[in-house]
């Protein structure tokens, strides 16, 4: 399977992902930016694990993607438990 070049759009059903790619950020460069491992960005991309972020790493991503809090997809938010 080719690899999509850098300029070439993705079809992906993550909400991560594609906050990711629009801002054109490598998973590398995500990764650094809120502080955690390539391979945790990976498994949130693939849906294996669903994204988990401190209230700092949260601050950290809607700075990378340009996107306030508010505009996050409800997907990609954690649930809340009314317990």
């Amino acid at each position: 399977m080719n690899r999509p070049r850098k300029d070439q759009i993705q079809l992906t059903n993550s909400p991560f992902k594609k906050l990711r790619l629009e801002a054109r950020l490598s998973q590398e460069s995500i990764a650094r930016d809120i502080g955690v491992a390539v391979s945790t960005i990976r498994r949130w991309e693939k849906g294996i694990t669903e994204p988990t972020m401190t209230v700092g790493q949260m601050k950290n991503f809607c700075r990378a993607v340009d996107y306030s809090f508010e505009d996050l997809p409800d997907s990609l938010l954690p649930l809340v438990s009314n317990h």
